[in-house]
């Protein structure tokens, strides 16, 4: 093993997060080396630095282990090609506050990511549409109506209402009850 000086900061948080869920989830490395698809002996080196612990193993480590991925290295983001930060610009329930939050996605430059309420629904949905998950952070993917003409979906703040609603393209409240109108691109849930 190498002097515990030399060993990064990733490698001491995977150690330490490897055996907190070792313990709360009751896996063996022979186990955990089976769904990882790995050898015993590769994890084993990853957890005593032997093995450099790179971004692809980080994300498997993660995703194994059920964390974020900067859990284990806080800088990995810099390290991932094609992958950005998405900083959150607002929370569904008060679009007049931005948010200093975010979640990680495929680099893209036309769209604005909203964290959703637990309360947020669509209105008025004749189609019977529902968004989020329950337990998720769910997430909206919006632009400009410019950006996306073909929407079903239209994330709306109404005229003297600070929180964001979703309307069905069927559904959509007079152009003079709207304070603003977006595309909703996609919902998903991190």
């Amino acid at each position: 093993m190498k002097d515990s000086k030399q060993i990064p900061q990733s490698v001491h948080n995977l150690r330490k997060i490897w055996h907190q869920k070792q313990q709360e989830m009751q896996f063996t490395q022979v186990q955990a080396a089976k769904e990882l698809n790995w050898s015993q002996g590769a994890i084993s080196h990853y957890l005593s630095h032997i093995t450099e612990l790179g971004a692809p193993a980080i994300i498997k480590f993660a995703n194994f282990l059920d964390v974020d991925p900067t859990e284990i290295d806080p800088d990995i983001e810099d390290k991932l090609p094609y992958v950005q930060r998405l900083n959150l610009t607002f929370k569904s329930d008060d679009m007049t506050k931005p948010l200093k939050d975010g979640v990680y996605t495929r680099k893209n430059a036309v769209s604005s990511y909203v964290r959703l309420s637990k309360n947020a629904c669509i209105e008025n949905s004749s189609a019977g549409l529902v968004i989020g998950a329950p337990g998720m952070d769910n997430i909206a993917q919006i632009c400009t109506v410019a950006k996306y003409p073909a929407a079903k979906i239209y994330a709306v703040r109404l005229k003297k209402e600070k929180q964001l609603r979703f309307y069905h393209k069927s559904d959509l409240p007079a152009d003079t009850a709207i304070n603003k109108k977006w595309a909703v691109v996609s919902f998903f849930c991190v």
